[in-house]
């Protein structure tokens, strides 16, 4: 079968890259060694603490004491002897964290109350302590993998690139604070953020599938697919078209999706179904049902596949109730009651499909499935049936996948393959317009008399990016602006502009409500952009206000932004002697 042929690295000497998918559930590293003339090659962490048997994936779990230490994290977590010393030391069991990270916008599937962070610990901070093992484990592994590993990870770690994963709809907010969590963790320096980068897990997922070799038949130039990574927390959904072979060049065919429906809320409705179901019982403690659903998700999930199966999950004991379906301290579970725990995910994951048929096309008719929910023979086996309804054929590559995204980000920094997004909303300003008196938009709103005598009403709508764009990995989207500087409030330096999304179908003509400063549903304010214009201000021709006869300067200038990448980029520009002047901009989250 094809597979993506990687050429040699053209850079001189030696890199470290490093990447890390931090899972809900599980989490999996890779590293490569790039070396000049040479083709890469990816390379899985493959042993971690405590670990029976060797595995790329490992707990996204942490152990806490009281005073808020690491105790034990990953496989440790697993461990019988440290899960005993958990219990009597009342260790807090730090779990499923990383959806405490969740954008607000994206809502949970069923009302869940997540498990709770540790006191006085942030979900950023629990990243970075889980990062800062992570870290060390990389370390570990290259040191003694290599027989001059010690020197290599010397010289190459302290300028190495970290890659870090993130669900389709994790936006800069969320991407900051991992920066700032690997900084802490000592994976970067403090000033060596850009070291830091970002990829959806769809498409690390997409590009593991291709060098896999599993869906070479499906690689077809103009041909179209689609992506469902079926995670721990998230279901990440997107399509693709295929560009070009030889180099391989995907482009987004359509804005990706996510939903927060993952195989974590189908233990959780274990979880609530027995809580009910041994309520009473000598099995009704929470260590008891802990215990219980460690075994439901190592044996009665992964193995359940279909209405007509009988699961059992082990209670720890020999009593048997059987009014309830305990035998010998072991709770049964009937098929139709373990669809119902599945049945919310597949729905969304169902539901995201639906981008096959967008605008009423058929954009696709090949899935790849990837991810640990991806592995339940019952949730394959559905989709499976809901492909051959749709005509659509539904793959699952070959091979651990819960490596895939690792693999995949590696390929994703190292082929640049992915040349084309999809923008899932509109991005913008506020600005001020002149006012209207025949637009009913405008009416009962604050007006604003300019220096040139020009009547404006503010906060009116301007799009820099609108939704579903095909937006390039190298262009930038530009706006004209506007400022006034009256000379009596001496010299600007630096100016800021905030960015604002807008996530429901079509925006209104104004950003906030009419004599309010309340935002209008859709919109969020997701970050400021920062620019030095000092040097424009120069530039800029004195005038007087026909008004008030202050002196002031009109400061034009272009804001820009950049989105084809994975993360959001900004500067500012202004025209010197006709020519584009650029300026220095920095971003800034809330």
């Amino acid at each position: 079968m094809a597979q993506n042929i990687r050429v040699p690295y053209t850079g001189k000497g030696k890199r470290l890259l490093v990447s890390i998918d931090v899972g809900t559930t599980f989490s999996a590293a890779s590293f490569c060694i790039l070396r000049e003339g040479q083709v890469p090659k990816f390379e899985e962490i493959l042993r971690w603490p405590a670990q029976a048997t060797p595995d790329a994936k490992v707990p996204s779990v942490i152990y806490y004491d009281s005073d808020g230490n690491v105790c034990a994290v990953g496989a440790q977590t697993e461990n019988e002897e440290q899960i005993v010393e958990a219990e009597e030391g009342s260790w807090f069991k730090a779990e499923w964290w990383k959806l405490h990270l969740r954008p607000s916008h994206l809502p949970l599937i069923r009302d869940l109350e997540l498990p709770p962070l540790p006191e006085g610990k942030s979900a950023d901070q629990v990243f970075a302590d889980y990062l800062s093992f992570v870290k060390q484990q990389v370390k570990e592994y290259i040191t003694t993998t290599y027989g001059d590993g010690h020197n290599l990870w010397a010289l190459l770690s302290p300028s190495m690139y970290v890659i870090l994963t993130t669900p389709n709809r994790w936006e800069g907010s969320q991407q900051n604070k991992m920066r700032n969590a690997a900084i802490s963790a000592g994976l970067v320096a403090a000033d060596s953020g850009r070291r830091v980068r970002f990829v959806t897990e769809a498409e690390a997922a997409v590009l593991y599938a291709v060098d896999s070799g599993c869906v070479g038949d499906w690689l077809v130039e103009n041909g179209n697919l689609i992506l469902c990574d079926c995670g721990g927390g998230t279901i990440d959904i997107t399509g693709y078209s295929i560009a070009s072979l030889t180099p391989l060049r995907l482009e987004e065919s359509s804005a990706s999706r996510c939903y927060l429906a993952g195989a974590v809320f189908v233990t959780q409705a274990a979880k609530e179904y027995l809580k009910n179901k041994l309520a009473g019982t000598e099995w009704e403690s929470d260590e008891a049902i802990q215990r219980a659903l460690f075994d439901f998700d190592k044996n009665a999930k992964r193995r359940f596949n279909g209405p007509e199966t009988t699961s059992w999950v082990n209670l720890h004991g020999f009593k048997t109730i059987a009014h309830l379906g305990i035998v010998r301290g072991r709770l049964k579970i009937p098929g139709n009651d373990m669809v119902r725990f599945f049945e919310p995910s597949l729905t969304s994951i169902k539901q995201g499909l639906e981008i096959a048929f967008e605008n009423g096309d058929k954009l696709a008719d090949k899935v790849i499935l990837v991810g640990g929910l991806a592995s339940s023979p019952y949730v394959y086996s559905e989709l499976v049936a809901w492909g051959a309804e749709m005509g659509i054929s539904v793959s699952r590559p070959d091979g651990p996948t819960t490596k895939a995204v690792a693999n995949g980000a590696l390929a994703w920094f190292v082929d640049n393959s992915i040349r084309v997004r999809v923008s899932k909303y509109e991005y913008g300003t506020p600005v001020n317009i002149p006012y209207d008196k025949n637009c009913k938009d405008s009416q009962n709103r604050p007006t604003v008399v300019e220096p040139d005598g020009t009547v404006s009403v503010s906060k009116a709508w301007n799009v820099i990016l609108p939704k579903n764009s095909q937006v390039e990995s190298e262009r930038e989207f530009i706006k004209p602006y506007y400022v006034t500087q009256f000379e009596k409030d001496g010299p600007i330096a630096l100016y800021r502009c905030d960015i604002y999304v807008y996530r429901r179908a079509k925006a209104p003509k104004f950003v906030t409500f009419p004599g309010k400063g309340t935002l209008q549903p859709g919109f969020e304010k997701i970050c400021s952009i920062e620019g030095d214009l000092s040097r424009c201000l120069r530039t800029a021709r004195l005038k007087v206000s026909k008004i008030t006869g202050q002196k002031y300067r009109d400061l034009a200038f272009d804001v820009c932004l950049a989105l084809g990448s994975t993360e959001l980029s900004a500067r500012m520009r202004w025209a010197e002697d006709g020519k584009h002047v650029y300026g220095s901009a920095t971003i800034a989250y809330d």
